[in-house]
């Protein structure tokens, strides 16, 4: 610098967190779409960025307080599946929009003994999404509770469906991917 002053450059941008996913799929354009429809995400101003053949190399969306960056595939590359865990208010309307958009439901909507209600989606383009509702806190410091709480039946049975259609849909992910690249 030439004013001799110090100039600190913060590690992480503002609004950022640590750790950023990125989304790559055959669409950014549907995938922002998608993200601004069911999870209100909002896409960055001035953060699209197009090749001079009109391929988005780089745009940003903010999910709540999460931003998450995306870029087209190229042709010739395999897929490249994104695995993310988002909080809602309302988890029912969420996956009502996401099915309406054409997501695939992989898992219904079910309450966990840990204080959440899960449901997970495979998106148009091939991404397995987790849809979470917090809808009550659950002291984990507490062995005792804990126990109690994990080693119920309705806590095991609820635990053996969200593995067991995880399983479902990450082989469901695969034919799909499969199919689209």
């Amino acid at each position: 610098m030439s004013d001799n002053k110090t100039h600190t450059v913060k590690t992480v941008p503002d609004g950022y967190t640590a750790v950023t996913p990125w989304i790559i799929s055959p669409s950014t354009e549907k995938m922002i779409h998608f993200l601004t429809t069911v999870f209100d995400a909002e896409e960055v101003p001035n953060s699209r960025i197009t090749d001079e053949e009109g391929v988005i190399i780089h745009a940003v969306v903010k999910i709540g307080n999460a931003m998450v960056m995306l870029f087209d595939a190229r042709d010739g590359w395999g897929p490249t599946p994104t695995f993310l865990n988002l909080y809602v208010e309302d988890i029912e309307i969420t996956y009502q929009k996401a099915l309406a958009l054409g997501a695939t439901s992989v898992t219904d909507s079910t309450t966990l003994w840990f204080g959440e209600k899960v449901c997970r989606i495979i998106d148009p383009l091939g991404n397995l999404l987790w849809i979470n509702q917090r809808i009550e806190e659950v002291d984990f410091t507490n062995p005792e509770e804990v126990r109690k709480r994990a080693s119920s039946p309705e806590a095991i049975a609820g635990i053996a469906y969200i593995q067991k259609s995880l399983d479902e849909a990450i082989r469901k992910q695969k034919r799909l991917l499969q199919v689209s690249y």
